[in-house]
């Protein structure tokens, strides 16, 4: 009516597009966008509002990009492109489309709570409803390989408050693919019980039980790749403060694999490399840990510009290229590895423990043993073990044959003898260094929440 009146009236023809467009009206939306952007140049007025329906105009057009490109899906007999995008592990995208089309949802289906009668709302309500699970359920699925199990729970729950109001309007297929959902979600409660009891354990000084909380996770399952990865970074703490450091380094190694950004699990073996002093292999991993941090902090800065997250990274980055620098100093001093912290022993340790020693840790971290309990997973089938198989069997072999060279030492009584004479001048304490001195530097606490 008001257009009628005013033809060149250019704030009411945004509005009508505006509206035509809420509706999910395309092609009406476009033609009155382009009215508009067409009244500007004409009338030359209103300059906001023509900004405005240029902006609007594109939007329609990449809405009206999207139908056709999903027309041309149905047509190939491919609908579910989510389940593509799960296989493709795209989790963080598949998230964003799942709760922009819920929003979207949201605003133009009627309101669902326990008083609402929905047997008289026809068939769009169980339309609705079933796109709503749908929904939901890949969110939950994506979460979980994110390996954010907490907010895969919390999109679960709503789920069910969504399917309990709305019960009687679902279809036997909306049912079954909740119930699908049910011996996934049992294993994500589970998982985060025994992180949640080993980190107890850990915080209490019960390392023992921290290790057997840790694994028990994962045994269980390893599928979601970063809570996997969390889990072997916890243990690898728990060996690290029982004195276990091959079995720690093992467990960062696999973390690593599953997760190369991961700084904790980088930063935490360079120190028990510098432990055993491997510092060469420290030094490696600081070097990862140094370019990890300069990737992050460019992209802070191009994000948030200078804030406080970017500050933090200035520091954390500062402090890792300090001890790199620290452990480089040591690498070219060429120091013996410390052979009895790799097989875990007493410097005084008989012969027959020796050899026992290294029996127990050789069969534990053979290279063709590395990683068995990922090349269980059941995404050995979709290319994961190709994936970081090799990674890890090159640590695995590293670390075996460090194993081999500290038996080849101390199983041999002149080598060992003379081993543990320059040990002995290298701990005189008037001569032994201050090389520790950045050794915890670059390190948060312990555990991986």
């Amino acid at each position: 009516m008001a257009a009628a009146i005013d033809p060149n009236f250019l704030r009411v023809q945004v509005r009508a597009a505006n509206c035509y467009l809420a509706l999910g009206e395309v092609e009406d939306a476009v033609q009155y966008f382009k009215r508009c952007l067409q009244l500007g140049i004409d009338v030359c007025v209103d300059q906001k509002a023509a900004v405005e329906a240029s902006d609007g105009l594109q939007k329609a057009q990449k809405v009206s990009e999207c139908m056709q490109h999903a027309a041309l899906l149905l047509k190939r007999g491919a609908p579910n492109d989510a389940e593509s995008a799960l296989q493709l592990r795209k989790y963080e995208e598949l998230i964003q489309l799942c709760e922009q089309t819920f929003d979207s949802a949201k605003k133009n289906s009627p309101p669902l709570h326990a008083d609402y009668h929905v047997e008289n709302l026809g068939p769009e309500l169980a339309k609705d409803t079933s796109f709503m699970i749908w929904r939901c359920r890949f969110i939950f699925k994506s979460y979980f390989h994110l390996g954010r199990l907490e907010e895969a729970i919390v999109s679960l729950e709503k789920q069910e408050e969504l399917t309990s109001i709305a019960r009687s309007s679902l279809s036997r297929n909306d049912i079954e693919t909740q119930e699908s959902l049910v011996p996934l979600a049992a294993t994500v409660q589970e998982l985060l019980r025994h992180k949640a009891a080993g980190n107890e354990a850990f915080q209490a000084g019960k390392h023992s039980e921290a290790i057997e909380h840790y694994s028990a996770a994962l045994s269980r399952n390893i599928e979601s790749r970063p809570f996997a990865a969390i889990c072997f970074c916890n243990r690898a703490a728990a060996y690290k403060a029982l004195g276990q450091i091959t079995d720690a380094i093992a467990d960062c190694s696999l973390a690593i694999a599953l997760d190369g950004n991961y700084l904790k699990a980088i930063s935490r073996r360079a120190t028990l490399y510098e432990m055993i002093r491997d510092y060469g292999q420290a030094a490696n991993d600081l070097q990862r840990v140094v370019a990890i941090l300069i990737k992050q902090a460019e992209e802070k800065t191009k994000h948030f510009g200078h804030s406080d997250r970017t500050t933090n990274l200035a520091n954390d980055l500062r402090q890792a290229r300090l001890r790199l620098s620290t452990i480089e100093e040591e690498a070219r001093k060429e120091i013996p590895l410390n052979m009895y912290l790799i097989l875990g022993i007493e410097p005084s340790a008989s012969a027959s423990e020796v050899k026992k020693a290294y029996r127990k840790a050789a069969l534990r971290h053979h290279p063709d043993k590395a990683g068995q309990s990922l090349a269980r997973s059941d995404y050995v089938d979709d290319g994961l073990w190709k994936e970081i198989g090799e990674e890890v069997h090159k640590d695995a072999d590293r670390l075996f044959k460090m194993i081999g060279e500290a038996y080849a030492m101390l199983s041999d009584p002149a080598k060992r003898s003379q081993y543990d004479l320059e040990e002995a001048m290298r701990n005189d304490p008037k001569k032994r260094s201050g090389s520790s001195t950045y050794r915890n530097t670059y390190r948060s606490s312990e555990l991986s929440i």
